[in-house]
């Protein structure tokens, strides 16, 4: 195909006129042995290059790379040879120290071993970007310190309800055996003994729920054994079997408390779960963790969700059945965790929660407990 002068006009009037940085380049040698900057030379530049990277275009055109940017970081040459070499575009992005601006380059192969470039500023962009990222760690952080001043409140009743109406209702149960003891009329030995059953009775649920508010065994020995005993409590209760599996240790990836308090109250949510809507005769507990994640699932064989359960469909992930985990979804994402659900409706369900083991401003981690953590 022949080339027109008009050919040539248009290629100046366009790459004159594009507003963001354009400059071409030639590469001396074999651009298959990956020459350095300093055998790449500059051919054109238009306008917007002249202005964003504050250059003139005498100076540039004609000269090596190193001559025209002797402290340029290395990717902006090497996507000049790459794009060569491959035969394709290629991409990069950083801050360029040169011009205190972050860039996108785009280079395209202009055979024979000449390569044009574009450059996006994305310094804004970036801007943008790193004040998200920011505010999600303070929300994070935040999301940390509300779940420990949580548990630090319910360990505070638990505490009250332990050395207060717990002492109470011992010392009651007390006195009432001592007067079971007394030879007393049948009627009133009755009575005690109703009453003596109704304390009993009352000073179990107390530690029920002494146990359910604040697990002393979370703080005092880690995430394991906590889950264990929630398991035995809830599941071995309700005739369901179950076991529990773990990967890494407490040693080698230690989670902060928050993230063991949100995984173990999820956890219990989830077991609810298993035992009002399942029909699972049998629970799998699996704890994973690894190099800055802790991964904890629920497996059953259960029912199982219906094919059109989503968790992602906000409405129906609400309703009756939906809700729990919905609510399991939005406390983990706000720590940077997720839910993932595999589920064959009859055989069962897995739901896996993963987060990770450190969040910022908070320095608190678990306890070595026997069971590895």
């Amino acid at each position: 195909m022949t080339r027109t002068a008009n050919d040539g006009f248009s290629y100046r009037v366009f790459f004159e006129r594009v507003f963001d940085p354009i400059a071409m380049y030639r590469v001396a040698g074999n651009p298959a042995e990956a020459p350095g900057a300093e055998r790449i030379f500059f051919v054109d530049i238009n306008l917007a290059y002249e202005r964003v990277m504050r250059v003139r275009k005498q100076d540039v055109v004609g000269r090596n790379f190193l001559d025209v940017w002797p402290d340029a970081e290395d990717r902006w040459p090497r996507i000049i040879v790459d794009c060569l070499r491959l035969g394709h575009t290629v991409h990069c992005e950083g801050a360029s120290w040169n011009i205190a601006s972050y860039l996108e380059a785009i280079a395209f192969p202009l055979p024979p071993r000449h390569a044009a470039v574009i450059f996006l500023d994305k310094t804004e962009w970036k801007a943008s970007d790193d004040a998200l990222k920011r505010k999600q760690e303070e929300l994070r952080a935040l999301a940390a310190q509300l779940t420990l001043s949580e548990e630090n409140t319910r360990r505070a009743i638990a505490t009250d309800l332990h050395d207060r109406v717990g002492y109470e209702l011992v010392a009651q149960l007390k006195a009432l055996r001592g007067l079971l003891e007394r030879d007393l009329p049948q009627d009133v030995t009755a009575e005690l003994r109703l009453l003596t059953d109704s304390t009993e009775r009352l000073i179990r649920q107390s530690r029920s729920l002494i146990f359910e508010l604040s697990p002393p065994v979370l703080k005092e020995v880690g995430l394991n054994p906590a889950l264990e005993a929630l398991a035995k409590s809830l599941l071995g209760t309700h005739g369901i079997r179950w076991g529990l599996r773990s990967k890494g240790t407490i040693g080698e990836f230690n989670a902060d408390d928050a993230v063991c308090v949100i995984l173990y109250r999820m956890t219990r949510e989830l077991l609810m779960n298993v035992i009002k809507h399942s029909g699972a005769t049998h629970v799998n507990l699996i704890v994973n963790r690894g190099p800055g994640k802790i991964m904890v699932a629920v497996e059953d064989n259960g029912h199982g969700f219906a094919p059109s359960f989503r968790l992602d469909d906000a409405e129906r992930a609400r309703s009756a059945k939906g809700f729990g985990l919905f609510s399991i979804q939005e406390r983990l994402r706000a720590i940077g965790g997720s839910v993932q659900i595999v589920s064959v409706p009859g055989r069962g369900a897995t739901v896996a929660m993963s987060c990770p083991l450190k969040l910022k401003g908070e320095v608190h981690g678990e306890r070595s407990g026997p069971a590895g953590g």
